[in-house]
């Protein structure tokens, strides 16, 4: 089986999330502050929050 796993940043209003998909766990930080995000609607709503 493989692992995909991605990784990659994003300014959103001056704030840096940086997101982290992969071994099993999905994450955003947004500024140090880390957030599970179990599905793309939650990162939506997670970026939607900063805008």
């Amino acid at each position: 089986m493989n692992n995909i796993t991605m990784h990659g940043s994003i300014t959103v209003n001056g704030r840096t999330v940086v997101v982290h998909v992969g071994d099993g766990e999905a994450t955003a930080t947004v500024d140090g502050a880390r957030f599970n995000v179990r599905s793309l609607w939650q990162l939506y709503q997670l970026l939607r929050l900063l805008v």
